[in-house]
């Protein structure tokens, strides 16, 4: 499995808070099954995570070497959960972001409070500068869980949505759970992620989600979103269109 988002780089968001839970997450994520992870970490002006490339780029470095000689065999790559207010603050923190593994993908977030129309706009915004826009966790907005239409119409504007593992569950309440269902359903989601913040309650462990899948939606949609859809993302291969 890979894992697209996730807040494990320790000490630079309100994720993992030390080294050794870092350490000991991805052994656990390795064990259940995940052999390749993206290290996003929050790029969120408004919450104070200020976590530009050039940053969080010296920090993974020094992770990964410390991930290597302890000899956990999980394969991560870098990126970053970008928080779309507007665009005008998209523009003043351009240079800031960090691509996943450099490719033309980039995560985004919204206030779960988000109006549609910022959400569309944002889309087009990101799109006019060369990216491909993921929605994290599109099942936790108000606005997808009240509209029916809204996830067609990001899709159909060039984004892509990419689930939250334990929303199937519950973990983010009914109406969450409710909407990925309906996500689910109609295939528009292209990729899961953990979005693990500590080792407990919001865990990396995504093998009892897959299992769910597959057994509700089937082998082929499940190995999309949990194996070949990311495995062209990170390549830099344009998976739009070919996805349901």
């Amino acid at each position: 499995m890979i894992d697209i988002h996730t807040h494990i780089l320790p000490m630079v968001d309100d994720g993992f808070q030390s080294v050794n839970e870092s350490l000991l997450m991805l052994e656990r994520a390795y064990q259940d099954g995940t052999d390749e992870m993206v290290l996003t970490p929050h790029l969120a002006y408004p919450y104070d995570f200020i976590n530009p490339y050039r940053k969080i780029k010296e920090l993974f470095n020094e992770f990964q070497e410390i991930v290597q000689d302890e000899g956990i065999p999980i394969k991560l790559y870098l990126g970053c959960e970008f928080l779309f207010t507007s665009t005008a603050s998209f523009y003043k923190h351009l240079e800031d972001i960090t691509r996943i593994n450099q490719t033309q993908y980039l995560l985004i977030e919204f206030f779960f409070d988000v109006q549609e129309d910022l959400v569309l706009e944002a889309i087009d915004t990101v799109i006019e500068n060369h990216y491909i826009p993921i929605i994290a966790h599109p099942e936790r907005y108000e606005c997808m869980q009240a509209s029916r239409k809204l996830p067609l119409q990001c899709i159909e504007k060039g984004a892509l949505l990419q689930m939250n593992r334990g929303s199937l569950f519950g973990q983010y309440g009914t109406f969450a759970k409710e909407c990925i269902h309906y996500l689910l359903e109609n295939h528009y989601i292209s990729f899961i992620g953990s979005d693990a913040h500590t080792l407990n309650r919001r865990h990396a462990l995504m093998y009892e989600d897959y299992c769910y899948i597959e057994d509700h939606y089937g082998h082929e949609y499940v190995r999309d979103i949990f194996k070949n859809n990311p495995a062209k993302m990170l390549e830099n291969k344009d998976i739009r269109g070919l996805t349901k």
